[in-house]
């Protein structure tokens, strides 16, 4: 072993991390090895670097009962995720990305390391879109990582349709099913809802072997008491006899029952006559900039690597809820680091630019919840941007009005905005508002 390394590899490392990511993985004095799952993979680890980064590690390779024998096979961890997770505990420092995020998550909670954990999570709340959120969802509420929970539900509120659209969907947890059906801001109808939810049975079934054409009561038993959360009242008489009534998810009774709802009859005992109507969650966009006031041209405020803040002060004429700004991008699809502050509320991530629908390369910052703005109350938003160079915006409006929502827009107070928005250009391209 030691001839291997005659030549003198230290002298070359001039700093204490560029010493310790040279052992990451090398089996140069390696003391402890690891496998994951059924691979014959061995990573090469130092009980001294896991022990002083992990208590867990700590307790296996110094307490009382520390562990002897390896390699360490890890039956819960892939070969991606651990090998991203134990460059971290070298280097300070590994490659997170969609994909891997949960997985080095999982790690890092099993052995303590909320640094990581917390890294994982920008990765993930950045990556939210509405084709994975519930694949997210399942994963991060063993975490218990509330913020990026009340991110992925405000998603599903937001673009309900496409969400129960997805493949994730059908594979979600009975829990989760029932947590959708009690939220009362959904974008979508009843009937769709309920549809979505048939579809969902349906898969649950196939997966469990069970053949519903030939028992009568599957489904319903599948459902269980989440049907009490269907606002089938919600839905019209023709939706109902349509979708529903014979749809084997009510009793026959159940449906004759409702039935005579529909027809003004008064049905004692009837579990929904006491029914929620969803209250949908309309998130309006309120653009600062025309198409021909935006452009990729000589605007001082698009270097993002000064640490400078933009900063937009603005009033509502009544009270809203706040969600989000839209910022400018690149037309090179680049990514963004961005830190975005509302009042008490902040959200920090990745960001990728892409082309909107109106041709804007851009990409939207959203808070993992709504901030609520008063009516003619002076809020001042900020953003602090890492990235290249970006379009920009001028000649922008004073106010925007959508439906009854008046947004008017003014300077900062001095010194607030250091990277050159202000009141006519600069950033913050859109803003996302909601009536409360």
């Amino acid at each position: 072993m030691a001839s291997k390394y005659h030549d003198d590899w230290q002298s070359s490392k001039k700093t204490v991390l560029q010493r310790n990511a040279y052992m990451f993985d090398n089996e140069l004095m390696s003391d402890v090895s690891f496998t994951c799952g059924e691979s014959s993979r061995i990573f090469h680890a130092h009980k001294y670097v896991l022990a002083t980064s992990s208590a867990v590690f700590f307790a296996m390779f110094y307490g009382d009962l520390a562990h002897k024998e390896s390699p360490i096979c890890l039956p819960d961890a892939d070969e991606e995720s651990f090998k991203e997770f134990l460059r971290y505990l070298y280097t300070d420092d590994c490659k997170i990305t969609a994909e891997n995020a949960i997985g080095v998550m999982y790690l890092a909670n099993k052995y303590l390391l909320s640094s990581l954990t917390e890294k994982c999570c920008k990765v993930l709340e950045a990556s939210i879109e509405p084709d994975n959120v519930f694949v997210v969802l399942e994963q991060i509420i063993q975490f218990d990582e509330k913020k990026l929970e009340a991110k992925c539900w405000d998603i599903v509120s937001k673009k309900t349709q496409e969400c129960i659209n997805s493949e994730a969907f059908c594979n979600v947890g009975s829990h989760s099913l029932k947590a959708l059906l009690k939220k009362e801001t959904l974008t979508i109808t009843e009937v769709e809802l309920f549809k979505a939810v048939l579809k969902w049975v349906d898969s649950e079934c196939s997966r469990q072997g069970i053949n519903v054409e030939e028992d009568k009561t599957a489904r319903r038993r599948i459902l269980g008491d989440c049907v009490y959360e269907i606002s089938f009242l919600e839905m019209s008489l023709e939706d109902f006899t349509k979708y529903v009534s014979s749809a084997g998810i009510l009793t026959e009774i159940e449906v004759i029952s409702i039935f005579q709802k529909f027809g003004g009859s008064d049905v004692a005992n009837l579990k929904w006559n006491e029914q929620k109507k969803r209250r949908p969650c309309v998130v309006l966009s309120f653009s600062r900039f025309d198409f021909a006031d935006v452009f990729d041209g000589n605007w001082y405020g698009k270097r993002y690597n000064n640490g400078r803040v933009d900063a937009l002060t603005l009033t509502v004429n009544k009270a809203v809820l706040f969600h989000g700004v839209c910022l400018f991008g690149d037309s090179n699809g680049s990514q963004y680091k961005v830190n975005f502050t509302v009042k008490d509320e902040d959200v920090t991530g990745t960001y990728t630019s892409k082309q909107d629908n109106d041709g804007i390369w851009c990409y939207d910052v959203n808070l993992p919840k709504p901030v609520s703005l008063q009516s003619h109350e002076k809020t001042t938003i900020f953003a602090t941007i890492k990235g290249p160079q970006s379009y920009n915006g001028y000649k922008g409006k004073s106010s925007v009005k959508v439906d009854d929502i008046v947004v008017t827009f003014n300077d900062t107070p001095h010194g607030l905005s250091s990277n050159y928005t202000n009141k006519t250009g600069g950033q913050f391209y859109k803003l996302f508002l909601s009536n409360l």
